[in-house]
């Protein structure tokens, strides 16, 4: 993802409203990273609880 100071490099006389457009959608982006993380590591937790609770042999292998 390219950022607002690699653009302003290539494109130095570049308008302020690109240049803010950039760090908007990348806040976006990071936000919807983070949103995604944080479900996927839901989806994990649950998953854990019920193979721990249906399968208790599991974890206690030797």
């Amino acid at each position: 993802m390219r950022t607002a100071a690699e653009y302003l490099r290539k494109h130095p006389s570049a308008r302020p409203s690109t240049i803010a457009f950039i760090d908007r959608r990348n806040a976006v982006v990071e936000q919807l990273k983070r949103e995604l993380e944080a479900a996927e590591a839901e989806t994990k937790a649950t998953r854990k609880s019920i193979i721990g609770r249906f399968m208790p042999w599991f974890g206690r292998r030797a």
